[in-house]
């Protein structure tokens, strides 16, 4: 990690797909399943021959995931991170969608970048901005767990404005409290932000299209709000799967599930709530 801040040299990019490419990979998976292993045990088990181990591992010490000492080879603190990164790397492309959108990188790179803190703090500020914004209107915008309530979204409560600000400040601290804590405070309230990304922009995002809809007398773009919330929902599970499993160290897929039953089926089923009375 100190190496990515203070040497532009080694940037996240190089250092993930320079540790990916062809035996190398194998070298960093094999280390990351079976922990430090024997130059001698390490060719045996890939089959190359130790002129080619020892001009690939050259390579990845010089990008700083793996150390020898004397004829043991481990993975760096760094080189478990990058492991971590190329062995979920392969479920993820099933995943045509995130795929499409670059989501993953763009969490590997906030993560792993010395700009992380200024970019969540910003984030934050604009998150609890549309919040409180959101509170003021008629009716309010409110946040109580991930679930947001107001202009022509399901589960209006009606809250008064006070309450409404209330409620959304008090669902975002302990949201972000709750991921610090259960895991084991390895999850900081920085990178929660950039795992719930979608769903903080979602207010602002919000707001723009009510303000357009009203200044413009088109209604039915309240719709498009709705639409949003639901892809938000779904790309806030994906993008937390990532950084939780990249932090804590579960495998993505494992992540996902949960994630995806935190941040989307849970949440999905109280919108289709009003609906089902509505029937």
């Amino acid at each position: 990690m100190s190496m990515i801040k203070n040497s532009p040299k080694f940037t996240v990019d190089r250092i993930i797909y320079g540790a990916a490419t062809g035996k190398r990979r194998d070298i960093i998976l094999l280390l990351h399943k079976e922990g430090p292993l024997t130059l001698s045990k390490l060719r045996a088990t890939l089959g190359i021959s130790p002129s080619t181990l020892l001009f690939e591992l050259s390579a990845l010490e010089k990008l700083g995931v793996v150390r020898r000492e004397d004829s043991l080879v481990a993975l760096t603190e760094l080189g478990e991170r990058v492991a971590s990164i190329i062995s979920t790397a392969a479920p993820l492309k099933s995943l045509d969608f995130i795929s499409v959108l670059g989501l993953r990188p763009l969490v590997i790179w906030l993560l792993m970048s010395p700009r992380l803190t200024i970019t969540a703090s910003i984030l934050l500020a604009t998150w609890v901005i549309a919040l409180v914004i959101g509170g003021l209107q008629n009716p309010p915008l409110s946040m109580i767990y991930v679930l947001y309530i107001g202009y022509y979204l399901p589960l209006s409560l009606g809250l008064s404005a006070p309450l409404s600000i209330a409620s959304s400040l008090l669902s975002l601290t302990i949201l972000i409290s709750a991921v610090y804590f259960l895991s084991h405070r390895k999850i900081s309230p920085f990178k929660t932000a950039i795992g719930v990304f979608p769903i903080a922009l979602y207010p602002a995002a919000h707001l723009t299209i009510v303000q357009i809809a009203r200044s413009l007398e088109y209604t039915y773009l309240i719709t498009v709000s709705q639409i949003l919330l639901f892809v938000a929902l779904l790309l806030t599970a994906t993008v937390f799967a990532s950084v939780y499993s990249l932090e804590v160290g579960t495998t993505y897929e494992a992540s996902l599930v949960r994630a995806l039953l935190l941040f989307f089926v849970i949440p999905s089923l109280f919108y289709l709530v009003p609906l089902h009375n509505a029937l």
